[in-house]
């Protein structure tokens, strides 16, 4: 399975987990363990993204650093910080793929679960959101997005 396609798989394996307690919960601390921060009562998105990536990469050779932030658009720096084998493009201009990692322009990040369709939506699957979209949510849910809320994308290769 080609890593891309492991970090779309984990993350969709995510769906459904809840908050316990706000910001937190067995699992919410786990995705928060995978950063820089201590385990406490805050957004989790990118968390759960670090958390994704962690799991994605056990066992492989990879020539980049791991994320290990809790801020959604410090994947971008992050991105630009490591080897050429994880590659940011901002504007996306819609070149969006299963397993990347996608910033939103609302303070937020996923994991594209595909390509966007003719009229530019596209599935993710999101930590720290709820059923109505927001980037301070309950839990992990696989959503529908507009390529015009997404600021980035991060790409891994193979």
């Amino acid at each position: 399975m080609t890593l891309p396609e492991s970090i779309a798989s984990i993350a969709e394996s995510q769906i459904g987990v809840r908050e316990t307690k706000r910001n937190g919960g067995d699992m919410i601390e786990e995705y928060q363990k995978a950063t820089w921060l201590p385990v406490g009562s805050w957004a989790w998105c990118a968390a759960f993204c670090c958390w994704v990536v962690k799991r994605a990469i056990e066992g492989r050779s990879v020539t980049f650093r791991r994320p290990e932030t809790a801020g959604a658009w410090d994947f971008e720096r992050w991105c630009k910080s490591v080897d050429r084998s994880v590659m940011l493009k901002k504007p996306h201009k819609g070149d969006i793929k299963r397993g990347d990692i996608v910033c939103f322009t609302f303070s937020h990040i996923g994991i594209a679960l595909g390509s966007p369709n003719e009229a530019g939506y596209l599935y993710t699957c999101e930590g720290n959101t709820n059923g109505e979209g927001s980037r301070e949510g309950d839990g992990v849910y696989k959503k529908t997005r507009h390529i015009s809320k997404i600021r980035s994308r991060i790409r891994f290769r193979g």
